[in-house]
């Protein structure tokens, strides 16, 4: 029972004393044995009691009813019941007269935090302050149970969330006060009958379960207990059972993943084989680059003497093309005054030899002549040399007749 949508507000109330509370501890085995089935949802219900002479708040019984609102974190159940608990209360004191008994009253809230501990939350505490806010003298506790931890704590204030008592269960009722609990008892298992398990499902008859035991009245516990039981041995059966395919199907993942496994191996053998491969390759090209670098340092050491022989080289070229020129035009010059010397001994010989011809050719034959005079032609032309011609005739002296005859027809 609570809000979650935010903390509520209530009036402040004048400052009252926190009295000591007593608990049942039969009450704590039995919301421990009725809620433990649920697993992580929590559940609340209300704890119903008196105050003895000593002053204590006193908690004997109680009920946990249907749950509007449960979660792992939160529970809720309606407001009437408060009502109907208040209104069985009365119906016990009525039932069971003497004013020297004490008056059953609504005396506490009791809820779980399946768990999580032990303590009071935000919303609680707001739960907690208009529950004792309703109650005359703000006589009211607050019990939480975690039952699957096996803890609890008896809240006396909102005040102190984290401030609680252990539940002792030192108390004991005479036959009257006893009279009214069973009373009460019967009222709430009557509204349980007519309303159904679903609207009131489990009543706790605190430490006087044996007798309402052997009364012959239903237990709620043991019932519960029973259907968690075999929900457990159910559950367990499953688990049986899921757990022989959850081992095959294991093994058969394990074989898949050693399969894996393998391949991966390979794959990782070929993936290091060609690493190193490339490794290899890498420092080989790494080595090629090196002497690369080191060529070109050297040629680039030797670019100035390049530089410098490609220059003596060009000047030597151009110095020999100066000379060549030079000296070709020597040669020709000296050609052509051989020439010249050629030429003019050349035709001082010939012009002796015409004049001895022509002395001598009053001596030959007209067809001798012409021959002579053929090789003259020749000979004047510088084609053959007088001295390798072949024309017998063709002497000095032959020579000498020739042009003295040409001489003396050109007089004539």
């Amino acid at each position: 029972m609570g809000k979650k949508n935010g903390r509520m507000k209530f009036p402040r109330s004048e400052k009252v004393e926190d009295h000591p509370a007593v608990v049942c501890t039969d009450i704590i085995g039995q919301t421990e044995a009725f809620t433990a089935p649920r697993g992580r949802l929590e559940m609340g219900g209300l704890l119903l009691g008196h105050v003895d002479q000593k002053g204590n708040n006193v908690a004997v019984c109680g009920f946990f009813p249907k749950q509007t609102e449960e979660s792992s974190g939160y529970c809720e159940f309606n407001g009437m019941y408060n009502a109907i608990a208040a209104a069985a209360c009365d119906y016990a004191n009525e039932t069971v007269k003497g004013e020297e008994i004490p008056k059953l009253r609504i005396i506490g809230w009791i809820h779980t935090h399946p768990d999580i501990g032990i303590f009071l939350s935000g919303i609680d505490v707001d739960t907690f302050r208009m529950l004792r806010n309703q109650c005359h003298n703000r006589r009211f506790m607050a019990v939480v149970v975690d039952p699957l931890r096996g803890e609890h704590g008896v809240f006396l204030t909102e005040r102190q969330s984290r401030n609680f008592n252990d539940a002792d269960g030192m108390f004991a009722l005479n036959q009257e006060l006893e009279g009214r609990y069973h009373a009460l008892l019967d009222r709430l298992r009557s509204i349980q009958k007519e309303r159904g398990l679903d609207f009131l499902p489990c009543i706790l008859p605190g430490h006087l379960r044996g007798k309402r035991n052997a009364m012959g009245d239903r237990d709620d516990i043991e019932i519960e207990l029973r259907k968690g039981f075999f929900q457990l041995k159910k559950r367990i059966g499953q688990l049986s059972s899921n757990s022989n395919q959850t081992v095959q199907d294991a093994k058969q993942a394990i074989t898949r993943l050693q399969n894996q496994l393998e391949v991966m191996r390979k794959e990782n053998r070929e993936i290091r084989q060609k690493t190193n491969d490339l490794i290899g390759e890498k420092t080989h090209a790494v080595q090629r680059l090196e002497n690369l670098e080191a060529k070109l340092l050297s040629i680039e050491k030797g670019i100035p003497d390049l530089k410098e022989m490609q220059s003596e080289f060009n000047k030597a070229i151009n110095l020999i093309r100066t000379e060549n020129v030079k000296t070709m035009s020597t040669i020709q010059q000296e050609i052509i005054e051989s020439r010249l010397r050629f030429r003019g001994e050349t035709i001082e010989s010939v012009k002796a030899v015409i004049r001895g011809a022509r002395l001598r050719a009053k001596m030959y034959t007209d067809e001798q002549l012409e021959c002579v005079r053929e090789d003259l032609r020749f000979i004047t032309k510088g084609e053959i040399d007088i001295t390798t011609t072949k024309n017998t005739l063709l002497t000095p002296r032959t020579v000498k007749i020739m042009l003295q005859q040409e001489k003396l027809e050109n007089k004539e």
